[in-house]
């Protein structure tokens, strides 16, 4: 009769366990993301975001991985789908899909935006479609001395069921992770 009891708790247990073991391996392979500065504000229902990173390469090399749309899922791993659909100067419609995971939980993501480029300084999106109800990021790209500082901004309603404070460290450590690949994928490239 123990044993039955031994078995059903480490069964109810397990997923718990598989969660925080999910969460310390993310929080060891933080250590390396630290100088990538996030920071994630829920107020009513809008939720903020802020990054700040440097990457060590020109603002050209970096805007060439920030706008290869099409390429967008061979470097970033919560993207599983990502396309052009139409280009007017320097306004480009994308359509994207992904999903992302937190412990044992995982959430897809559609949406389809309006992006205004100007080459090697900003980019600003507008959701135009997808699973928020409003969507507003801007992307500014400050080049010195061969390293190349990105800030990001963005503003979002959520259409989801989630509670947002339950939300703000999976949206941390996705925006973490996100660019993580992305500067990844700069020097990748910079060393061919």
């Amino acid at each position: 009769m123990m044993e039955y009891w031994q078995r059903r708790t480490f069964t109810m247990m397990l997923p718990l366990m598989l969660a925080v073991a999910f969460d310390c391996a993310r929080a060891a392979e933080a250590d390396v993301r630290d100088d990538i500065k996030v920071n994630v504000d829920i107020q009513r229902g809008v939720v903020r975001v802020n990054a700040d990173l440097q990457i060590p390469a020109s603002a050209r090399e970096v805007w060439e991985v920030f706008t290869d749309f099409e390429h967008l899922p061979r470097f970033i791993s919560n993207i599983t789908s990502s396309s052009v659909l139409s280009r007017d100067g320097n306004v480009v419609r994308v359509a994207q899909e992904g999903k992302t995971r937190f412990g044992l939980l995982s959430f897809s993501f559609q949406s389809e935006r309006e992006l205004t480029l100007t080459p090697f300084e900003k980019i600003e999106s507008r959701m135009l479609s997808g699973n928020m109800k409003r969507f507003h990021g801007t992307t500014q790209f400050e080049a010195e001395g061969g390293i190349t500082r990105v800030l990001y901004h963005s503003e979002a309603v959520p259409d989801t069921l989630l509670p947002l404070s339950l939300g703000r460290s999976l949206i941390e450590s996705e925006t973490r992770e996100h660019y993580h690949e992305i500067r990844q994928e700069v020097l990748r490239r910079k060393r061919q």
